[in-house]
């Protein structure tokens, strides 16, 4: 049981403490607020304040998890043991960074939250990313920091039970569009064909005729090959299915062609199956409840 002594318990150092101690490293957690009970306690103890009390393993803490609100802050990065850090912490602290609130300024998105320039769908750019900017947007920092701080612990705290997190991957395959041509009926698969041929793309007029004609394959549709790979390689799946009706950016196969409906039951039958939320629903939810109760009319959501 590791015993944290900090000046004030908020819902943001809760959350941070829990996560890194609780979830990734496994680790039983109490806090305290009281220096007596800091001093009391006999077992692996640290403090997380802007001040040791004794000579005990000591993180300087950040202003970050004891605010309220979103506020501007400003962003310096350093380096620990060869990963991009931030929030130094100076020469008393154990760690040279203040790794809660990183973390928590990371998981959180917190910069997200600030006033940013978004792009055409009003999304947040992720080259304005602290991340981006500073080369470790595909760098996973936040276990590495958990990990380097499991060590640390364990090299002051010798009887410190650490249990590492044990990971399993799920193949998560996202259909916004299950057909680049079939099943797609007259109106649309007309246009498109113009389209393509009125912009010179021979090779897809060629590919989308041989789709018509039944002489070639979809180019989309790999469903059965990605069945396949999943039961030889044994990895466990969710195939994430969009049942919008077409629009500027939703233009998957509609829901009412029967095609598409036994592509789904085949699906099921090997993989779990989800809803894939359309473009349009982002902002409607009106329409988002219209989506899902279309799934569970096809059967797929219980």
């Amino acid at each position: 049981m590791l015993l944290v002594y900090t000046h004030k318990i908020t819902p943001r150092f809760s959350y941070i403490m829990k996560h890194i101690f609780t979830r990734m490293l496994g680790i039983e957690i109490i806090f305290s607020t009281k220096v007596e009970d800091f001093i009391k306690h006999t077992g692996p103890k640290i403090t997380y304040t802007k001040q040791p009390l004794q000579n005990e393993f000591f993180i300087r803490s950040n202003d970050l998890l004891f605010e309220q609100g979103i506020n501007d802050i400003s962003i310096v990065m350093g380096d620990w043991n060869g990963v991009p850090c931030f929030f130094a912490s100076g020469e008393r602290s154990n760690i040279p960074f203040d790794i809660f609130s990183a973390s928590f300024y990371l998981l959180s998105r917190y910069e997200e939250y600030l006033p940013h320039v978004k792009d055409m769908h009003g999304r947040f750019s992720p080259k304005d990313s602290i991340a981006f900017q500073n080369n470790f947007l595909r760098l996973p920092v936040v276990d590495l920091w958990a990990l380097e701080l499991g060590k640390a612990l364990k090299a002051r705290f010798t009887d410190l039970e650490i249990k590492n997190g044990r990971y399993s991957y799920t193949s998560l395959i996202d259909v916004t569009t299950s057909h680049c041509y079939a099943h797609r009926g007259f109106a649309r698969s007309l246009g498109g064909f113009f389209m393509d041929l009125g912009n010179f793309r021979l090779r897809r007029v060629i590919q989308r005729i041989a789709v018509w004609i039944d002489s070639g394959k979809d180019p989309y549709d790999n469903f059965e090959w990605l069945v396949e790979q999943h039961k030889k390689l044994k990895v466990k799946s969710i195939f994430f299915f969009q049942f919008a009706t077409y629009s500027t950016y939703d233009k998957n196969v509609s829901p009412d062609k029967n095609k598409f409906r036994f592509l789904i039951k085949y699906i099921a039958d090997y993989s779990k199956v989800a809803l894939s939320a359309s473009y349009s629903s982002f902002d409607e939810v009106s329409l988002l409840r219209k989506e899902k109760k279309t799934c569970r009319r096809l059967s797929i959501v219980p």
